[in-house]
């Protein structure tokens, strides 16, 4: 674990970003900076606050429409060394990633007619299940991606797909617990749950058996109990 300045070097690159549940944040350097980017704006945001709606952009002209679908297919033509520059999923890969965006998309029309007091309420499981939705697809989509374009010759160092398959891992375990949960309350019935239910099983599997490494993955300070328990006794000497 490197430590400078009293910031866990790379915590933030493996973590939930759920800062308000993370006993972590005064080790991370992505939140201090947002936290202090925070508190040199306006207070009271009063030129947001009474800013008029934004009205939605209109759709981009004929001409931008075509360069953008000719930039997507440039990055599966071949580069100068016959590589493309992002090579594409296999047929499993793309199976996963298309499950784990179905997931989000239910998950999303299930929540319009939930009613939270928090979204950020650890303790609460409906905000648990909101809260890993997005971020399971976000993982999903780097794990898989980062595998297909990964470069072993040009790495000396755990890859990076194995810690977002972990990161995306530990979303599926939480976001499981947290339906069961919610059938155990009554909030949802086993029908209702079901489906969410099998795709988490589903996509855990599929990840478990894409990237059979990645529970090993050591996340910076997250998975360094060890570590931090030194560093923290260090400072509380030097204290």
């Amino acid at each position: 674990m490197d430590v400078r300045d009293g910031f866990i070097v790379g915590i933030f690159n493996y973590c939930d970003r759920w800062c308000d549940a993370c006993a972590f944040t005064s080790r991370c350097r992505l939140f201090a900076d947002a936290a202090e980017t925070e508190a040199s704006r306006d207070p009271g945001l009063k030129a947001l606050v009474e800013a008029p709606p934004l009205e939605p952009p209109p759709p981009p002209p004929p001409w931008l429409a075509e360069l953008l679908q000719e930039m997507d297919e440039a990055l599966h033509e071949p580069a100068d060394d016959g590589e493309p520059l992002e090579r594409a999923l296999p047929d499993e890969h793309v199976a996963i990633e298309e499950r784990a965006r179905a997931y989000r998309t239910n998950v999303y029309r299930w929540h319009q007619g939930q009613a939270l007091a928090s979204a950020n309420d650890p303790d609460d499981p409906r905000a648990v299940v909101l809260w890993f939705h997005t971020m399971i697809a976000a993982k999903v989509h780097r794990a898989l991606h980062g595998l297909a374009d990964d470069r072993p010759e040009d790495r000396d160092w755990p890859p990076d797909y194995d810690g977002s398959a972990k990161v995306a891992l530990l979303g599926i375990d939480r976001s499981h617990a947290a339906w069961l949960d919610l059938i155990e309350g009554g909030v949802v019935t086993g029908a209702d749950a079901a489906s969410f239910i099998a795709d988490l099983v589903w996509l855990g599997e599929a990840l478990e058996r894409v990237f059979p490494k990645a529970r090993a993955f050591v996340r910076p300070g997250l998975d360094e109990p060890g570590e931090v328990a030194r560093l923290l006794e260090n400072e509380r000497r030097c204290g």
